[in-house]
């Protein structure tokens, strides 16, 4: 983690966390929204 922290510039490696920890929620919420308007349903 540390190593991750510094190669992205992170002072904190709390930052390096969060980024890990959001990404997946994230990409779920933007492939629901892809599959909804593919469907004709709305983001």
């Amino acid at each position: 983690m540390l190593a991750l922290s510094t190669y992205l510039g992170h002072s904190k490696v709390a930052n390096t966390y969060w980024y890990l920890e959001a990404t997946p929620d994230l990409m779920r919420n933007i492939a629901d929204s892809c599959q909804s308007f593919f469907t004709g349903g709305r983001p």
